[in-house]
């Protein structure tokens, strides 16, 4: 798996098929994404789901806004669903 902060519009050109989680931050015009593809034009990478859990919690103010971040195990537990996303 792969974990990488995107600009909005790399994300429009990636598989939805591929993307297992996705969080848009605050004013959405990054994601935060696991995918099994490579993506080369991002942001930021993460070598595990720690780390980019972390992130979360160092940048709340990007991504929650209150504080805290995105644990593992919500990142775990929480699909990307293509449909549901606007």
């Amino acid at each position: 798996m792969n974990y990488y902060v995107i600009t909005e519009e790399t994300f429009n050109t990636l598989s939805k098929d591929n993307i297992s989680f996705c969080l848009k931050n605050i004013d959405n015009t990054k994601r935060l994404i696991l995918t099994t593809d490579t993506v080369n034009e991002n942001i930021k990478s993460f070598e595990n789901i720690s780390i980019c859990s972390q992130y979360t919690f160092n940048n709340s103010s990007d991504w929650v806004g209150d504080g805290t971040g995105v644990t593992v195990e919500e990142i775990e537990s929480t699909p990307y669903i293509f449909n549901l996303d606007p």
